[in-house]
């Protein structure tokens, strides 16, 4: 009775998601007519490409390359990063991973030239989820670790709860069930206290399938049985929770209720326009075949087949496979270019600093000094010296931080070094009197000591 009831929400549940889907598309198209920004309008572009990718997949593509020309043509590096993306995950849909990652590289440079995180974020993620499907697994986890990285440093709670689902599933994949745990319990917590329901299903069928790795079917058809309400809240999901019920279900020899279950997976997905993915064909090619329903079996046979086909080949991941490489390469040599610019850095701040101290030096002791006169255009020269070098030691120290806030634009960056100067001119005037005035009264105590030593020679001669 529980199965039965279990299935008739399954299925409300799918007419949920859909009307869910239309709505939201809905309310895309009419902020997209109504919106007159282009930057804004290309952001809504790229949301919409996105939603049609999932019941509309004709519709996607033409938006998406429409909001990459836009960008182009007025010059929105954010917007054509974005897009970009976009156009990176149609390919990787379509199984052209290559062809996917030399887009995500395009982007990934543009939004390293200009420092926007959240792109940024977003493209290592996306590369470790595609090395994680070659399974490259422990390269896929460095990705994933620098792009949680750079979300806690944005504080993007929801970005760093699928962070920690995903490094969690990797882990998974390796067989490293405790780290997995770790992982997906962090997630699962922070979904909670955010309210994120699509995080929380997904965390909890995580959760089911690490307990049925460790052997624990009971407590995993559990979790995916708790995983429903969230995914029927989030709109999607439910074709995994499916999925893996019926998974246990063929485990443990019910063969019925997994094929009830792997039915309903499979009727979620065609009425998504999702491709059949190959675990699930080949779910229900077993399943057939222990039941003795040969026609049935070798349709999903096919199915399954098929559906391995579409992935990617061997040519298709050794170009993969390739490109990565190149970009591991391209960090390395960044990060050693990085650390040489630090290295080159400290050493110029050292060398301002030194000058600094030299001047400072000079002066000082050419003003404390009893017996050397000094000229005030002296003065005038070696403090014009030591404003140079204060001012070049300032430009040094805050140049990385200035390129940063100003994302590199020439205009901005001038203007900022040229408030310095004029906060630092008054500055030096005045020191520069107070220098003068204390040399001039020093260079008179000398005189006038001479004087008088003078005539206290002339006097006693006398």
């Amino acid at each position: 009775m529980l199965k039965k009831i279990l299935l008739l929400l399954l299925t409300l549940c799918l007419s949920a998601v859909t009307y869910a889907q239309i709505t939201n598309i809905d309310s895309l198209e009419a902020a997209l007519r109504n919106e007159k920004q282009d930057t804004t309008r290309i952001l809504l572009m790229n949301d919409l490409a996105y939603s049609y990718a999932m019941t509309k997949p004709e519709k996607s593509g033409p938006l998406v390359f429409e909001a990459l020309e836009l960008s182009r043509r007025i010059g929105y590096l954010k917007g054509e990063a974005r897009s970009l993306n976009m156009i990176a995950h149609e390919y990787r849909r379509r199984g052209n991973a290559p062809k996917a990652m030399e887009l995500l590289l395009q982007a990934l440079k543009i939004n390293e030239k200009n420092n926007y995180l959240d792109g940024l974020s977003n493209n290592l993620g996306v590369m470790g989820d595609m090395l994680n499907g070659i399974g490259d697994y422990r390269q896929a986890l460095r990705y994933h670790f620098k792009s949680k990285a750079i979300r806690e440093k944005l504080n993007w709670k929801q970005e760093i709860c699928i962070a920690d689902l995903v490094i969690g599933g990797v882990y998974k994949n390796l067989n490293i069930l405790d780290s997995a745990r770790i992982f997906t319990q962090q997630a699962y917590d922070l979904a909670r206290q955010i309210n994120y329901d699509r995080i929380i299903g997904h965390s909890l069928v995580q959760m089911g399938d690490i307990n049925f790795l460790s052997g624990q079917y009971t407590v995993a058809l559990e979790y995916y049985r708790l995983s429903i309400p969230s995914m029927i809240k989030a709109g999607n999901g439910l074709s995994r929770s499916s999925l893996a019920m019926a998974t246990v279900f063929k485990k443990t020899g019910q063969l019925d209720s997994s094929l009830n279950y792997a039915n309903h997976a499979l009727a979620i997905r065609q009425k998504r326009g999702e491709n059949v993915a190959p675990s699930l064909g080949t779910l229900l090619y077993t399943i057939h075949k222990s039941k003795g329903n040969v026609d049935s079996a070798l349709f999903y046979l096919e199915m399954a087949k098929a559906a391995t086909d579409s992935g990617l080949t061997k040519e298709k991941t050794q170009q993969l496979q390739n490109l990565i490489f190149d970009e591991q390469l391209r960090q390395q040599e960044l990060a050693i270019a990085e650390f040489k610019a630090k290295e080159e850095r400290k050493h110029d701040l050292q060398y301002a600093a030194i000058a600094i101290g030299l001047i400072c030096f000079i002066i000082l002791f050419f003003a404390l000094s009893r017996s050397i006169i000094v000229k005030t255009k002296f003065i005038e020269f070696f403090g014009i010296l030591g404003l140079l070098a204060v001012f070049e030691f300032i430009n040094l120290f805050i140049h990385p931080y200035l390129e940063k806030a100003t994302n590199h634009l020439p205009v901005l960056m001038l203007l900022v070094l040229i408030t310095i100067g004029a906060l630092l001119i008054p500055v030096h005037h005045r020191l520069e009197k107070w220098m003068t005035h204390i040399m001039v009264e020093k260079n008179k105590k000398i005189r006038l000591e001479a004087a008088r030593k003078t005539i206290n020679q002339l006097e006693g001669a006398n």
